[in-house]
C-alpha cells in the first residue's frame, strides 16, 4: 500500500529567557527560545518533525507558505522526499530561488526524512546510504555575552555537558578579544570559535574593523572567524581570506548549491557553514558535496533547537567532507522534550544514534506548556546605527 501525506502543519513554541539571562550579540538580543516546528503526517497516523530556522526571525510569512506547500503535498507519496522537493521547488521557483521559502521547504523536507524512518525503522542516515563515520565533532553554541564571567560560566556549563568545543558571538569590537584572551586563559583545553554574526546584521561594520580583529585572533587559535562581512560581499569574504590565516567561515543563510557556487569559485570560504534547517537534507547534501569538489570542509550550521541539531547530526555521519556541527546550547528545557533520547556528547563527540528517524518526539502538551504569541523580533535590531569605522581596541598579554 502507498503511504501518503495526510497533513503538514506548523508548531510554534517560545520559551521566555528569564531576567537572569541577558544574550546578546552585535545585531540585536535574544529575549526568546522561539522554536519553529513543522509535522508532516502520513495517512495511517505516524508523523516526522522538521524545523524552521527563519522562524526564530519571523512568523506570517512561514505560516502562509507551509498552508501554500500543505495544499500542494497532500496526497503526495511520503516515500518521494525527492520529487516532493522538486515539486515544491518547481512549483515556486519564479519567487522562491532564495530566502524564507527555501527554508520552509528545508523544515518539510527534515519531517519528511524523519517520518520515512520512522515508518522503515531506520535512522535518518541509513536512508541517506550509511555511515562514513561512527561519530562526530559537535560544538556547544552560544557565547551571547559582553561579560567575560558569565562567558567562563556558560563555557564551563558546556565542558560539564560534554562538549571540547564552544562558540562566541561577538557583542562589540571592543570586548571580543579581552574576552577571546579571558577565554584561552581560563579553558586552553577547549577549542574557541568566533562569530562576528555580520552575515546578517543590519547595519555591519566596516570589513578594516573585522581585518583588523581577526589578526588580533590568530594568536588564539580559534578554529574559525565566521561570517565577519555581509553575506552579499562575496569579495569582502574574498578580502578577509587573504588578510588573515585564520579559517573563515560562511554563510548560513545561503540556501542551495547553486547559491553557494560563486562563494566557491571566488574561494571566498575556507570552511563551508550550510544551516541544515534552511536547506534541509537534499539540498544539504548536495551543498556539501559542491563543498568537496572544492576540497572545502563543511561545519554545518545549526542554530535551532535539538531537531537541528540531530538534524546535523544525522548529516554529518554520512559527509565525508563534514568536520563539526552545531548544538545550540542556549539555556533552556525544551531539548531533552523534544529528543527521543537526551542527547550527550562524550569527549566532544556524539555517537550515531539508533532510534528510527532523527531520534524527535511531539507532545502536544509543549504547545500549553510553551505557548507562542507573535510578536516584533529583537534578535536583528531596526534601531539606527551609525557604521562603525574604528573601535577595536587592541589587547595584549605580551
Amino acid at each position: 500500500m502507498t503511504r501518503t501525506i495526510a497533513n503538514i502543519e506548523l508548531l510554534c513554541l517560545r520559551y521566555r529567557f528569564p531576567e537572569t539571562i541577558k544574550y546578546e550579540y552585535s545585531g540585536g538580543v535574544v529575549e526568546n527560545q522561539d522554536v519553529t516546528l513543522v509535522r508532516v503526517t502520513c495517512d495511517n497516523g505516524e508523523y516526522g518533525l522538521g524545523e524552521i530556522t527563519h522562524g526564530q526571525y519571523c512568523h506570517y510569512p512561514i505560516a502562509g507558505l507551509v498552508e501554500h506547500f500543505r495544499e500542494l503535498l497532500v496526497g503526495h507519496p511520503v516515500f518521494e522526499i525527492n520529487r516532493a522537493w522538486e515539486t515544491m521547488y518547481g512549483s515556486s521557483v519564479f519567487w522562491n530561488r532564495q530566502g524564507v521559502g527555501i527554508g520552509v521547504m528545508g523544515g518539510i523536507n527534515i519531517a519528511m526524512y524523519d517520518l520515512v524512518g520512522k515508518l522503515r525503522g531506520l535512522p535518518v542516515y541509513e536512508l541517506l546510504g550509511g555511515l562514513v563515520r561512527s561519530r562526530s565533532r559537535t560544538y556547544a553554541s552560544n557565547g551571547l555575552f559582553r561579560d567575560k564571567d558569565l562567558l567562563i560560566a556558560d563555557a564551563r556549563r558546556a565542558q560539564r555537558f560534554g562538549f571540547n568545543a564552544y562558540k562566541m558571538r561577538v557583542v562589540t569590537p571592543e570586548t571580543l578579544i579581552p574576552l577571546a584572551a579571558a577565554f584561552k586563559a581560563e579553558l586552553p583545553e577547549m577549542d574557541l570559535i568566533v562569530d562576528a554574526v555580520q552575515g546578517s546584521c543590519s547595519v555591519p561594520w566596516s570589513i578594516a574593523i573585522s581585518k583588523q580583529l581577526a589578526k588580533e585572533l590568530e594568536r588564539y587559535d580559534v578554529l574559525w572567524f565566521e561570517e565577519p562581512c555581509r553575506v552579499e560581499n562575496i569579495e569582502g569574504y574574498v578580502e578577509m581570506r587573504r588578510s588573515t590565516s585564520l579559517n573563515i567561515a560562511g554563510a548560513e543563510s545561503l540556501p542551495t548549491a547553486v547559491a553557494f557556487k560563486p562563494y566557491l569559485d571566488r574561494e571566498a570560504f575556507g570552511i563551508v557553514q550550510f544551516d541544515n534547517s534552511t536547506s534541509g537534507i537534499t539540498e544539504g547534501l548536495r551543498i556539501a558535496n559542491l563543498a568537496a569538489v572544492h576540497q572545502r570542509p563543511v561545519a554545518i550550521h545549526s542554530w535551532g533547537s535539538v531537531v537541528s541539531a540531530l538534524t546535523g547530526l544525522h548529516l554529518a555521519l554520512v559527509m565525508p567532507n563534514c568536520a563539526i556541527t552545531e548544538y545550540g546550547f542556549m539555556d533552556h528545557p525544551m531539548n531533552d522534550l523534544l529528543s527521543v533520547e537526551p542527547l550527550r556528547p562524550k569527549d566532544g563527540y556524539l555517537g550515531a544514534p539508533t532510534t528510527p528517524g532523527l531520534g524527535v518526539k511531539f507532545d502536544d502538551g509543549l504547545l500549553e506548556a510553551f505557548p507562542f504569541v507573535a510578536s516584533r523580533n529583537t534578535m536583528i535590531s531596526a534601531e539606527e546605527t551609525d557604521i562603525r569605522l574604528t573601535g577595536v581596541g587592541g589587547h595584549r598579554n605580551d
